[in-house]
């Protein structure tokens, strides 16, 4: 096991008992099939980043919204069936080009869904070689424009929420710091007990 693969399992502990302290916290995701992972990872012929296999082999993971902005962890069965939708979406869109040339963004099935909005949003990992190959991307279902990294991995998503819950500051951060469009905010919880994430001003 590696730093990354053990650092995810630590991470999601220390989340999980923020969220038992300090909300109503929701139902958890459903477990995973190992032998189904298996099976997605074999069709698509890339080996899966470490620390995503970690996490979709964690138990007990709360499936509410308490990933920035507002994403709920998904299952494995939704994630590979969003998969599927978006990937047959972006074929019978079929290719198209901008004003000035450029191919148009379109869902490749290099990405993994691994949480969702209540508006249909996704936070997808890329599993693509390259420098963004096992970056949390935002997948905006309507403009399907990728923006640079909100995480530069798994690992990294649940250690920046970590210190974000337990130490009272902001998360995305270095998304900002890369021109991201996601602005950093900072968890609030209301009187219902629910957390939801705030925009954090920028210093002066």
């Amino acid at each position: 096991m590696t730093t990354a693969d053990h650092d995810v399992p630590t991470s999601w502990s220390r989340i999980g008992t923020w969220l038992t302290t300090h909300t109503r916290r929701g139902p958890a995701r459903p477990a995973p099939d190992a032998a189904r992972l298996d099976a997605f990872e074999a069709d698509l012929g890339l080996p899966l980043p470490a620390d995503l296999r970690a996490w979709w082999l964690l138990p007990d993971v709360t499936a509410s919204y308490w990933i920035p902005d507002a994403f709920a962890p998904v299952s494995l069965d939704e994630a590979l069936e969003t998969h599927d939708i978006w990937l047959l979406v972006a074929e019978q869109e079929g290719d198209s080009f901008d004003e000035n040339g450029h191919p148009e963004s379109r869902y490749q099935r290099e990405f993994m869904p691994i949480a969702l909005s209540p508006g249909g949003d996704g936070l997808i990992v890329d599993l693509r070689p390259g420098d963004t190959h096992g970056a949390v991307l935002l997948w905006d279902h309507e403009t399907w424009i990728l923006d640079v990294p909100q995480w530069a991995s798994v690992t990294s998503m649940l250690q920046d929420i970590t210190h974000a819950l337990e130490a009272g500051t902001p998360v995305l951060l270095s998304h900002a710091a890369l021109g991201g469009s996601q602005e950093p905010s900072t968890a609030t919880i209301d009187e219902a007990l629910d957390l939801a994430w705030q925009p954090t001003a920028p210093d002066r």
